[in-house]
């Protein structure tokens, strides 16, 4: 995938995020649309059906053309998934090159201002929340480990988790010390994670 500006301002509209997959005991990055890591969209598509949103021809549709026709993604499924989006599937090297692609934004100058205002609450301009926002757009917004059955996502008032399996933990929280620290593509000039909370 060419990490240009059309794919950042997919991720910056929200259109566009990164999941962090762990399957078979290896660690997958892959930037996708976001409701593309839903493990089950049947749920949501039986919900439309049964509210009368939807036809049943429509339901019935969208269930065979949803993620290429994986309705529910599962472990046994999820490498036909990867070769689907075959070319959303990244590297953490690749991933540490999305914050270089900003002329107007020093990552070391943006990341003393964060800690000041972590540390003695100076104040930020709206510019410099612009800035913040953009970089925390990059970060990883799912997390989803097929081997130890845990969803998790940071995407603040909506309830992925409820699209999980019941025998999965399924919850909206900071999934950060999950993640190995050979995968961590935002230590860069620091650690970047902290833009999420500003």
């Amino acid at each position: 995938m060419n990490l240009n500006k059309e794919v950042l301002d997919d991720l910056w509209s929200g259109e566009k995020s990164i999941c962090f997959f762990v399957s078979g005991a290896k660690c997958y990055w892959v930037l996708d649309y976001k409701y593309n890591f839903s493990l089950d969209a049947e749920k949501d598509y039986r919900a439309y059906l049964d509210k009368g949103h939807i036809t049943q021809a429509q339901y019935e549709e969208a269930c065979r053309v949803f993620r290429g026709g994986i309705l529910k993604l599962t472990a046994d499924n999820f490498p036909q998934y990867l070769n689907s989006v075959s070319e959303s599937v990244l590297t953490g090297e690749d991933l540490s090159k999305i914050f270089e692609l900003d002329d107007d934004c020093s990552l070391p100058w943006l990341l003393k201002e964060v800690e000041g205002y972590f540390l003695s609450g100076a104040s930020l301009g709206a510019d410099i929340f612009g800035l913040v926002g953009r970089v925390a757009s990059r970060l990883p917004l799912f997390y989803i480990n097929f081997d130890r059955r845990i969803y998790m996502h940071m995407d603040q008032g909506r309830f992925h988790e409820e699209l999980s399996y019941s025998d999965w933990t399924s919850k909206c929280s900071d999934f950060s010390f999950l993640i190995p620290d050979a995968e961590r593509y935002w230590m860069k000039s620091g650690d970047l994670w902290k833009f999420r909370y500003v």
